[in-house]
């Protein structure tokens, strides 16, 4: 039976977590890593946007928001409890820090990481309104550890909040580590992070692959069960 494909570049928090729920559902992928200045006429066949990450299913049904394939992957392995509980609103909270994630935060996180790309001429402003969010994040955080509760952000569970998070807020510490890693304001976002990035399944997600081509051997991603 054919592979699930995967269009994915190593690098893109998009694309990050979207192989993050691929691989903590046990969905198996055929992984085409994308080189972004020579992107393959397959990719841009199957979605005319030709932006990482787009998962085409071995049903041709064609999936290119990271969400969405977070949302496939979670469905398919029945790991419903990752998408909040509707009677104590939990699944609302997901879905308002998520869109907050990536509406505000990134629109931050590219103008301070990226500044002369984006022609950013404040950078430091940027970076601020970035922190004022990850505050808010931290102090979720802050506020189940001192119920010695685990640090998930939503009710001190692992969700979908945190598996599409934590990749933009990587992508931020990146920036400036040094800044990042000596915040104490951020303790417990620090923590929260580690978590991911200490993870046994992280090198599996950010393993480096060469770019895709039909010339050579499929690169099977997610049958990684049991290790």
């Amino acid at each position: 039976m054919k592979n699930n494909i995967l269009y994915s570049f190593r690098r893109c928090p998009y694309a990050i977590r979207a192989r993050w729920a691929l691989l903590n559902t046990n969905q198996v992928v055929e992984l085409r890593e994308v080189d972004l200045k020579k992107k393959p006429v397959e990719l841009i066949e199957i979605s005319k946007k030709a932006t990482v990450p787009v998962l085409l299913t071995n049903s041709n049904k064609i999936i290119d928001e990271s969400i969405e394939i977070m949302i496939w992957s979670i469905k398919r392995s029945n790991m419903n409890t990752l998408f909040g509980n509707n009677e104590n609103e939990s699944s609302q909270e997901i879905s308002n820090l998520i869109e907050t994630n990536d509406k505000t935060f990134k629109y931050h996180l590219d103008r301070f990481k990226y500044a002369s790309r984006f022609n950013s001429r404040d950078s430091k402003a940027h970076r601020d309104a970035g922190i004022e969010i990850l505050l808010s994040l931290n102090n979720r955080l802050k506020n189940f550890s001192n119920k010695s509760k685990p640090l998930f952000l939503v009710n001190a569970q692992e969700s979908l909040a945190d598996w599409a998070i934590w990749p933009f807020v990587r992508q931020f510490r990146i920036a400036d580590t040094k800044k990042f890693d000596q915040n104490h304001e951020l303790k417990f976002l620090r923590s929260w992070l580690n978590y991911f990035l200490n993870h046994n399944k992280y090198p599996i997600v950010m393993k480096k692959n060469e770019p895709w081509s039909k010339q050579n051997e499929p690169v099977i991603f997610g049958n990684h069960r049991g290790k």
